[in-house]
């Protein structure tokens, strides 16, 4: 089995689920370099400003990257590219692949979702795969939905995205996927060749979150954690960090015998450079 590269999305564009879920850009580099530190190959980062409040602006995502890289984090950097809530303009959202990361996500359809649209239009894909092979930014393809598979493989046989290919499934974000185990066979039969896929289980319930993520780490996918997603370490027992998810991960490969991704390694899989930017 391939090794493990685990993803820690530390912060997310939602409230604060915990009292120990980072929302400052201090906290959240902190958290980044903890869970650099801790095994994560991949870190996912949204922008916030410091009263906590989220953004798209590229001054504030490129600021978060450089204080990353300055304290000698070599770990993968996946931007998001999100609508943030409905209040991003296509334009700004474009705008993400300048920041300086390596990845940056590609929601790769529109759903309905808290009341609105989430527009990721035909025209707006094909701006954000355009300028993400312009700048050789690797995208972090978003699945909310099964259409959203039927444009992926379309997208990769007109090469409009780079090989290999790195999918998210995204479960249990309203309107979209929900969060259940039966449907991962099917999601992950439908993926193109040549794909790396991991899953972001968004869940306030522990136990569904961990019956997903242990069929994905047993089948090969690898593992998205951090308080965007889950805040729980396991039923009654809330994490106390980013950390810790990591941590809990780590200690879960290591139990069945599968090695963790670096930093370095995780490139070679997803054909990024071997050096950070």
């Amino acid at each position: 089995m391939k090794p493990l590269l685990i993803c820690a999305a530390v912060t997310g564009g939602a409230k604060a689920k915990s009292e120990h879920h980072p929302v400052t850009p201090t906290e959240v580099v902190r958290s980044a370099l903890d869970c650099w530190r801790a095994g994560a190959a991949m870190i996912h980062l949204h922008a916030r400003r410091e009263d906590g409040s989220t953004t798209t602006e590229l001054a504030v995502y490129r600021a978060l990257v450089d204080e990353i890289r300055a304290a000698g984090c070599d770990a993968i950097l996946n931007l998001s590219a999100g609508d943030d809530g409905g209040r991003a303009s296509h334009a700004q959202r474009l705008a993400v692949v300048e920041a300086g990361a390596e990845v940056v996500s590609l929601d790769a359809g529109p759903i309905n979702i808290a009341g609105r649209i989430y527009d990721n239009s035909p025209a707006y894909l094909e701006q954000m795969t355009a300028a993400m092979r312009g700048k050789r930014v690797k995208a972090a393809i978003e699945i909310f939905d099964f259409g959203h598979l039927d444009g992926v493989r379309r997208m990769a046989h007109d090469q409009a995205l780079i090989a290999p290919h790195f999918v998210e499934f995204v479960l249990g974000v309203p309107g979209g996927l929900p969060t259940d185990l039966r449907l991962m066979p099917l999601l992950v039969d439908a993926l193109p060749p040549n794909t790396e896929w991991c899953v972001s289980c968004q869940t306030a319930d522990p136990e569904r979150y961990m019956q997903v993520m242990l069929w994905v780490f047993g089948h090969g996918g690898h593992v998205r954690t951090g308080m965007e997603d889950i805040v729980w370490l396991a039923p009654a027992r809330p994490a106390r960090s980013n950390t810790e998810l990591v941590e809990q991960w780590v200690s879960t490969a290591s139990a069945w015998g599968r090695a963790i991704a670096s930093p370095e390694v995780a490139r070679e899989m997803l054909g990024l450079e071997k050096e950070a930017r």
